[in-house]
């Protein structure tokens, strides 16, 4: 399992690494190697599976979007514009898959926002999916490109401090557990021996 540093420096150098064209692909895959080192250490999949689901559900989209444009434009010269239906079809095809895929990054870093205490992540997941739901009209260009810097922002701010699954909690100031009170086992925070839930990450607490 990775560690959180490992994920800060890895999703912000591919979430730059995703603005260069020719070297993009690389990027997409730092950046999902960081999803998935955080997934670990949060002890939540649904991080890296939203993630991954957003790539696939944009590369599919992109590939069938333009096999049916260009299957318009190919009919369109025997038929005199015939084939103008499929293109419209074409370019529809990438915008929904488009949506789609940013809905999870949206989840995505929508958890992330929660469970490292960074705002950053939640608000490019939100300017990604009203980015996608504008790019029908080309403002959603320049809302992307708000996003992908607030997703460079918030991965080069990941706080390094958050504990793995199964790390001893903090120990009390006194030096001694104090009799009535739990610690979370993700964060370390400390709260009463009744609570469920921890009050700063949300992770659940042993019984």
């Amino acid at each position: 399992m990775g560690t959180l540093g490992e994920a800060k420096i890895l999703g912000g150098v591919g979430s730059i690494l995703m603005l260069i064209p020719a070297i993009n692909i690389v990027g997409f895959i730092l950046v999902l190697v960081a999803t998935n080192n955080i997934s670990d250490i949060i002890g939540d999949r649904s991080v890296f599976d939203n993630m991954l689901y957003a790539v696939i559900t944009g590369i599919v989209g992109t590939i069938a979007g333009i096999a049916v444009f260009l299957s318009g434009l190919f009919i369109g010269i025997f038929t005199f514009g015939g084939g103008a239906l499929l293109g419209f079809a074409g370019l529809a095809i990438v915008w929904i898959c488009f949506v789609i895929s940013s809905l999870f990054i949206r989840r995505a870093y929508g958890t992330m926002a929660t469970r490292l205490d960074s705002g950053s992540f939640g608000t490019a997941g939100t300017l990604y999916f009203v980015g996608a739901l504008l790019t029908i009209v080309l403002v959603g260009l320049i809302v992307l490109a708000i996003a992908f810097i607030f997703q460079i922002v918030a991965f080069f701010s990941i706080k390094e401090s958050i504990q793995p699954i199964g790390a001893q909690p903090p120990a009390a100031s006194s030096g001694a557990p104090t009799a009535g009170v739990k610690f979370c086992s993700y964060c370390g925070t400390q709260t009463t021996s009744s609570a469920a839930f921890c009050p700063k990450c949300g992770a659940k607490l042993p019984a």
